[in-house]
C-alpha cells in the first residue's frame, strides 16, 4: 500500500525547493540594487559589488544582512535539495552548494574592508562553481542537465581567458558574470530534479 503521508512530505519538500531556489537569486538581486540605490556613486564599470557593504558605503547594513539572509536560504535549499537528488554525485554537488550558501553569509559577516573578505568571497564562486557542475553531472542526460554542465565546466576558462586577453572592465562585471550562471544553476537545478522524477516514474 502506498504510503500517503510519504507523499505529501515529498510533495511539500519539492514546492520548498522550487521556492528557495527561485527566491534566493532574486532576493539577492533586490538587495544589491536597493544597496545601489542608496549608493548613488557606485559604478558597475569601476567598483566591486562588496564595496556597497564596506566601510565607505551609506547604509551597508542593507548589503550585508541580505548576504546574510540570501545565504541562509541558499543553505536550506541545499539541504532540501540534497535530501531530494539521487545519486552520489548529486548530493556531493549539494553539500558543495550548501557550503557556499554559509560562505555567501559570512560575506556579509566579513565585509569589504576586513581581512577574511577576499578569501570568503573568492571560495563562495569556486564552491558555487564545483556544486552547479557536480549537480549537472548528475543529470547529463537530460538536455537541460548537459546545457548547465556545458555552462559551468567552460565559466572558469572563459572567465581566465578575458582576463587574460582584454581584462574585465571592473569586479563588480566579472562578479556579475559568475553570478549570473551561479543563479542560473540554482534556478534549473529544480526543474531538472522535477523532469527527472518524471522520466524516471514507472509507467501504470
Amino acid at each position: 500500500m502506498e504510503d500517503l503521508s510519504d507523499n505529501r512530505e515529498g510533495s511539500l519538500a519539492d514546492k520548498a525547493i522550487y521556492v528557495l531556489g527561485l527566491s534566493s537569486p532574486i532576493l539577492a538581486w533586490i538587495f544589491i540594487f536597493a544597496s545601489w540605490y542608496k549608493n548613488p556613486w557606485f559604478n558597475v564599470f569601476r567598483d566591486a559589488y562588496s564595496d556597497l557593504g564596506g566601510p565607505d558605503a551609506s547604509d551597508a547594513w542593507i548589503y550585508n544582512y541580505g548576504l546574510v539572509t540570501v545565504g541562509i536560504l541558499l543553505l536550506a535549499y541545499s539541504v532540501l535539495l540534497t535530501r531530494r537528488i539521487p545519486g552520489k554525485v548529486g548530493v556531493i554537488g549539494g553539500a558543495y552548494l550548501a557550503l557556499a550558501g554559509v560562505f555567501l553569509s559570512l560575506i556579509g559577516v566579513f565585509h569589504s574592508g576586513t581581512r577574511p573578505h577576499t578569501f570568503v568571497s573568492t571560495w563562495f564562486f569556486i564552491q558555487s562553481d564545483i556544486a552547479i557542475i557536480l549537480l549537472s553531472a548528475n543529470y547529463r542526460r537530460l538536455l537541460l542537465g548537459k546545457i548547465l554542465l556545458i555552462i559551468s565546466v567552460l565559466a572558469f576558462p572563459i572567465a581566465i581567458l578575458v582576463e587574460a586577453t582584454v581584462g574585465w572592465p571592473s569586479t563588480a562585471i566579472l562578479e556579475t558574470y559568475g553570478i549570473l550562471i551561479i543563479d542560473f544553476g540554482v534556478v534549473a537545478t529544480p526543474f531538472i530534479l522535477g523532469k527527472e522524477t518524471q522520466y524516471s516514474r514507472p509507467s501504470s
